[in-house]
């Protein structure tokens, strides 16, 4: 019974050690340093390039704008396989660790410690042993707990939630980006399977063409210069059908890295033409893209995060307190270990600051400020780099829609000119050059047909990448 009524009465005394130490930080008022506040920014009220609309492109998701179950299965792949990706994902479960880690600093710390001494013999000056016992037996609890009166652990917390919201925020941003890429990769890789059928196309029709003029040529019906232009052109269709094929080996490896595999043959789906766009995209009001935009959510928690050293540098700059105890058992003999005289416990106040450091924790703070400031420079940069990719994409949505229209007039045009042009060198009436102008005209506003086409469909994905829609 004598026992207990010691461990009791140290547990009593615990207790209200930790009531002493609540309560002094519950009592320590407001943390001392700035209160962060969004920088102002002066989001224009319209798009330049279009008329604004309440719903966004955002809103849908990206197969309901891309309708191509193999452009959707490619995004499942990278969305799963990505390594940039898995990166940003676990760097998120980084700073949620870190927090965790940080906000452990708000409580006090309970450690233990066992210890157990046995020095029995000893020896004299002359050298003989002689017994000089000096055992000691102790188990005991520690206690530490730093009282964040001015916020400094409290800023430190605020500033590590900050930085997992950046993080988090970076995923989106990555999320994005891949979405957008794997589609623009796609879409190019589409093009160029159809430049390369439309430069094999050319060939063939080249090389049947270039064997007419050669028999021709061998009855002599045409100048050899006539043979000579027409296996020039054929080379040239040629040259440009494997230069093409290259490009496709090289994009297809580019889709390959995005969804995290090796060399792989990417599954085709529809073509760029059989693709179905609305007329009108609606692009949502600017002052949403402030919280649509995951990158410039990250800037702006990472200025959170760096108003929070500022308060963290401020707090260094004042005492702190910090209560220490143990409570436990310690005797000289282990047999007596469990007796009442062997309990004994301590608690330590101790208030500790700084006084003179020649400025050092005042141009601390300054430093941390100035830090501060230039994320408030970088967040506001980020917003208007916003507002012009979204301007840039609304201008090249509709300017690659305009002149693909105007690529299929000038193809039909000099299709009907190509033909006429073949007739009248067939009946006498012009010479091969007019054929081989004629040819070579045809062949450049296919292929700047098929760039426009394909610059249309990345101009949406950049859209859709602008406005931060899709995760």
């Amino acid at each position: 019974m004598i026992h207990l009524f010691h461990l009791q009465n140290r547990l009593i005394d615990m207790k209200k050690i930790i009531f002493i130490g609540i309560t002094l930080s519950v009592l320590a008022g407001c943390a001392v340093g700035p209160k962060y506040s969004r920088p102002e920014t002066k989001a224009p009220t319209s798009y330049a390039q279009e008329h604004t609309k309440s719903d966004s492109i955002t809103s849908l998701k990206w197969w309901e704008v891309f309708q191509d179950s193999a452009l959707q299965k490619l995004i499942h792949i990278s969305l799963k396989e990505n390594k940039d990706l898995l990166t940003a994902i676990s760097r998120v479960e980084e700073s949620k660790a870190v927090l965790g880690y940080n906000k452990a600093n708000l409580g006090p710390f309970l450690d233990y410690s066992a210890r157990a001494r046995n020095t029995n013999f000893g020896s004299t000056a002359e050298g003989a042993t002689v017994a000089f016992p000096t055992n000691s037996y102790s188990l005991l609890g520690n206690i530490s707990w730093e009282i964040d009166i001015w916020g400094r652990l409290r800023h430190a917390n605020r500033a590590a939630y900050a930085q997992m919201m950046a993080s988090e925020e970076d995923r989106k941003s990555v999320y994005i980006s891949l979405v957008s890429q794997v589609a623009e990769d796609y879409f190019q890789l589409r093009g160029l399977d159809e430049r390369h059928e439309l430069a094999k196309r050319t060939f063939e029709s080249r090389k049947e063409y270039e064997r007419i003029l050669t028999l021709r040529f061998e009855k002599g019906e045409v100048a050899e210069l006539d043979k000579l232009q027409a296996e020039q052109i054929t080379a040239s269709a040629e040259a440009q059908m494997y230069a093409l094929e290259r490009e496709i080996v090289l994009m297809e490896n580019a889709l390959n890295v995005l969804l995290g595999r090796n060399s792989t043959a990417i599954t085709r789906g529809i073509s760029n033409a059989e693709q179905k766009l609305p007329d009108t995209i609606p692009q949502g009001l600017p002052s949403q893209l402030l919280e649509r935009r995951p990158d410039i959510r990250s800037s702006e928690q990472r200025l959170v995060a760096q108003t929070e050293q500022v308060g963290q540098a401020v707090a260094l700059r004042f005492p702190s307190l910090s209560l220490t105890g143990f409570l436990g058992v310690a005797s000289q003999d282990l047999s007596q270990i469990g007796n009442g005289n062997a309990f004994l416990g301590s608690i330590t106040g101790q208030l500790a600051g700084p006084f003179f450091r020649f400025n050092q924790n005042k141009r601390r703070v300054e430093a941390e400020k100035a830090l501060a400031q230039q994320y408030a420079y970088a967040y506001e940069k980020t917003v208007i780099n916003a507002f012009a990719e979204v301007e840039n994409s609304l201008a090249q949505i509709s300017t690659y829609r305009k002149e693909y229209l105007a690529r299929e007039h000038q193809v039909m045009a000099t299709q009907k000119t190509l033909n006429l042009s073949k007739a009248l060198y067939d009946n006498g009436y012009t010479s091969f050059l007019q054929v081989l102008d004629s040819e070579r005209e045809l062949f450049s506003a296919s292929y700047d047909k098929s760039i426009a086409l394909q610059n249309q469909l990345i101009s949406t994905v950049m859209l859709y990448k602008a406005l931060g829609g899709g995760w």
